[in-house]
């Protein structure tokens, strides 16, 4: 179990979405990707070609290179998520990396107004 802390965030004026990511969970999610990654994707019979897709964005995030958020629509396979074309359990480890790489709420939070800015409490992994 992880240890978290509240803290206040933008919320972007587009989205709703957080306008930071939390990067330790960011970082746990990329490992549990890749690990299911090399434990149940053949890169050698890849169909929906998970490793050309997702591998270089993992790589991203593990280098610190990415630009966080990543937004939800530039993110891999959404092509084959929405047509249920990956496993249940793929879909799962993806989902939850997409959501917090792209800052996507989990929970619906309550909206602080500061300065004309939306902001928003929101638990962060130490």
């Amino acid at each position: 179990m992880s240890v978290t802390k509240r803290r206040l965030v933008k919320l972007l004026k587009d989205t709703y979405f957080y306008a930071e990511v939390d990067e330790q969970r960011l970082r746990r999610e990329t490992m549990v990707l890749l690990d299911y990654m090399r434990n149940h994707i053949d890169p050698n019979n890849d169909e929906h070609e998970v490793w050309k897709w997702v591998m270089p964005l993992c790589e991203r995030v593990l280098a610190g290179t990415v630009n966080l958020p990543v937004p939800f629509s530039e993110l891999p396979l959404k092509y084959a998520v929405r047509e249920r074309l990956l496993t249940p359990e793929f879909e799962k480890v993806l989902a939850e990396f997409s959501l917090t790489i792209s800052g996507s709420p989990r929970e619906v939070y309550e909206e602080i107004v500061i300065d004309g800015v939306r902001h928003a409490y929101v638990e962060f992994e130490e």
